[in-house]
């Protein structure tokens, strides 16, 4: 069992040696992953969402990036925060979930809030962060989440993942960086 545990441990370090994977999207956001993604496209209530999701030995990470601009609704501070109590409340609405922490990430004219919270699956404790990014037309959701016994090597992942997020304007012109701190 020891020997399967250091295996374990020794290919995590593999899984993050600084290979991540740079993900340009149409929705005016670039990102890296740990691995290739998956990309799914659907609708949810008439409003186009992009998928993008993956996993490795460590964490799974996802990013959905969905475009309000169909429902012609202008995206206020106070429209905002409503659309994220109701994100906040769909992420937590698993029965084993527990919400450990909330915080405003604070950038420039875009509203990022981030929670942190953990589920039981398959008994085992995970650790999920998630941060709501409402931009323009965009509400930006982008997750990392692994299991309790790997917090240290999901924490640096998190920093890898939530600190590489760029954003285009519509003319392509400029790019920003929501840094996590």
């Amino acid at each position: 069992m020891l020997i399967l545990k250091m295996l374990l441990i020794a290919l995590s370090f593999l899984a993050t040696d600084g290979k991540w994977i740079r993900v340009n999207t149409s929705e005016h956001i670039s990102f890296l992953f740990p691995n290739t993604p998956q990309k799914i496209t659907q609708k949810i209530n008439g409003i186009p969402s992009t998928i993008y999701q993956t996993k490795d030995l460590i964490c799974v990470a996802g990013v959905v990036c969905s475009d309000f601009s169909v429902k012609k609704i202008k995206m206020t501070h106070e429209v905002a925060q409503a659309l994220y109590e109701e994100l906040k409340a769909g992420s937590l609405s698993m029965e084993t979930a527990i919400l450990k922490n909330e915080t405003t990430v604070p950038y420039e004219n875009m509203l990022i809030k981030e929670i942190e919270y953990s589920i039981i699956k398959d008994k085992h404790e995970m650790t999920y962060f998630k941060r709501f990014i409402f931009r323009d037309d965009f509400i930006y959701q982008i997750s990392i989440g692994g299991l309790n016994r790997y917090t240290d090597m999901l924490l640096k992942q998190r920093e890898i993942f939530f600190n590489s997020f760029t954003f285009e304007t519509e003319e392509k012109t400029s790019k920003s960086n929501p840094n996590n701190k």
